[in-house]
């Protein structure tokens, strides 16, 4: 890790020798960048001090870079230019900016607590109003294009104390053949505001100064309710922060992992009938081991190294011993961990295979039906999805790579025609469309079939959402506020998309039958609402 005069002084010296910025246009003009020259990812520059008031770094041009997970604490950005820089996932707590121009930034799971905005530009930055709440503003052009009020991180938030819950209750009615919502009134002092959207109807809650909430239904356009039943609704309102146990879950309890577990499975690894719980942590490197130790309660975790960046982590037994072995997928290393079950719950040291550049996601299924689990990654950086076939004993052959649609973030792997081969199905961030991969046989896989989805679908779900015994394909756009349903119309061939509109930047989505009516719903996790949409089946 360099001192903080060094950091900056890295900086100035590309700058100095024209490595970066705007050229001298003896010979023509021509403008380079930062990153064509040193990778910044998940490097520290805490207090680094980045600006052209000393005319050594005027007009500095880091446009379009990448900072994704970088450690920028206390760091300070004067007049530079950081139009569509990406902070995705960065520390930049306290930090500063001033005079400087952040268009079409994205801070997108950034940490931005108490940081200063001052005389800056962030139009059409990705930035969620819970990120805006932590940060100072002055003199600022917001996301939205608007002049920013003074506003400070440091503002005491009211707590909440009350949630509102919305029952919905069917009415049989003997004579009407049309539907009636009641709306119904309830006082509170404190209400947190929640939205229910289904494909008939939204219902939604809005408080007023005059402390009550309006509960109100309007149809969609998409579908309408059966006209045979009467609906009412009605709103009421539970303590639940002065009570050890509402009348669902209990008061978390939590439990120390690694540095930023990314993704959790819930599974039994030692074989005494309690699941267990194992997270993948991507700024440690490395795995964690909850042991369950009975009535909910688990051990201290045990952490397990593996490659740089683990991100979503599967299990499985890959060796057919009849333990659960782990399989990570390892986003900065360019390869998935493969962690075996030694007895007990306690794993050997990993070993590691080589997949496509920048795996986010992996799944282990047995894709030749040879009754072995076998690998599937869906490769970000290289467009590629990667298949290593188990030949025995939890071990794997070199990956076969087969090329998807662009930065595939998500994979799924399901028999999508009916043939009882595994397809492989992914989600593509950048090309916004879904992938199919029909099994040939073997493990071998025909080429892509595209599919347009939403803006940068996040994730993807394969389940039959219509009971037609056909898998039908569920996506979470990231950047529309919706998820996409694709339809199996037969032989693994889908129908155009419905979108359906969920809270803002949902970046998973899981499909369950929810309300016990024998027909699946879809559930959202909506990153820039802190909110989860669920979607009930008509």
């Amino acid at each position: 890790q360099w001192d903080t005069i060094r950091k900056a002084d890295v900086i100035q010296f590309f700058k100095e020798k024209q490595l970066i910025g705007r050229n001298n246009c003896t010979n023509g003009c021509r403008t380079t960048y930062l990153h064509d020259i040193i990778r910044l990812n998940e490097l520290n520059f805490d207090n680094i001090h980045l600006t052209s008031e000393t005319g050594v770094l005027n007009q500095l041009n880091l446009q379009c870079i990448s900072f994704d997970q970088v450690s920028m604490s206390n760091g300070e950005f004067s007049f530079v230019n950081l139009n569509g820089v990406s902070f995705d996932r960065a520390r930049l707590d306290t930090v500063k900016f001033d005079g400087s121009s952040l268009v079409c930034a994205s801070f997108i799971g950034a940490n931005l607590t108490g940081a200063h905005f001052s005389n800056s530009d962030l139009s059409g930055a990705k930035m969620t109003e819970d990120q805006i709440k932590q940060a100072y503003f002055h003199n600022v052009t917001m996301p939205n294009g608007k002049k920013s009020e003074a506003t400070s991180s440091a503002t005491p938030k009211k707590p909440m104390t009350q949630t509102t819950t919305i029952i919905k209750t069917e009415m049989p009615t003997a004579t009407s053949s049309s539907s009636s919502t009641t709306p119904s009134l309830i006082t509170s002092s404190s209400i947190s505001t929640t939205s229910l959207i289904t494909t008939a109807r939204t219902i939604s809650i809005e408080a007023t100064s005059s402390s009550t909430a309006a509960i109100t239904a309007s149809s969609s356009p998409e579908a309408t309710l059966s006209t045979a039943v009467a609906e009412s609704w009605t709103a009421t309102s539970a303590k639940t922060t002065s009570i050890a146990c509402n009348s669902t879950f209990r008061n978390q309890n939590t439990y120390a992992v690694g540095v930023t577990p990314f993704s959790v499975a819930v599974v039994d690894v030692n074989n005494d009938n309690k699941p267990d719980i194992v997270t993948a942590n991507a700024y440690s490197n490395t795995i964690s081991v909850l042991l369950n130790t009975g009535n909910g309660t688990f051990s201290p975790q045990t952490n397990y190294s593996v490659d740089t960046s683990p991100e979503l982590v599967a299990i499985a037994d890959v060796n057919s011993d009849n333990k659960l072995d782990i399989a990570v997928a390892n986003w900065k290393g360019n390869t998935v961990s493969v962690l075996l079950n030694a007895d007990n719950g306690t794993f050997s040291s990993q070993t590691t295979y080589a997949v496509g550049k920048g795996p986010l996601s992996v799944a282990v299924v047995d894709v030749n039906s040879d009754k072995k689990p076998d690998i599937v990654t869906a490769n970000r950086d290289s467009n590629t999805a990667s298949v290593l076939l188990n030949i025995g004993n939890g071990t794997f052959s070199p990956q076969t790579t087969y090329a998807v649609g662009v930065n595939p973030v998500s994979v799924a792997v399901a028999d999508v025609n009916n043939d009882n081969k595994p397809d492989i199905v992914t989600a593509n961030w950048s090309s916004n469309s879904s992938s199919i991969l029909l099994n040939v046989g073997n493990g071998t896989f025909f080429l892509q079939v595209t599919y347009s989805v939403g803006d940068h679908p996040r994730s993807i779900a394969v389940a039959d959402v219509n009971s037609d015994n056909q898998p039908d394909i569920v996506t979470a756009n990231e950047w529309e506020k919706t998820i996409s349903v694709l339809l199996n119309t037969g032989n693994g061939t889908f129908s155009p998309q419905t979108t359906y509109e969920v809270g803002p930047y949902p970046l998973s989505a899981a499909v369950a039958d929810v309300n016990s009516d024998n027909k699946p719903d879809i559930v959202t996790a909506n990153q820039g609402s802190n909110t989860v949409s669920v979607l009930l089946q008509c």
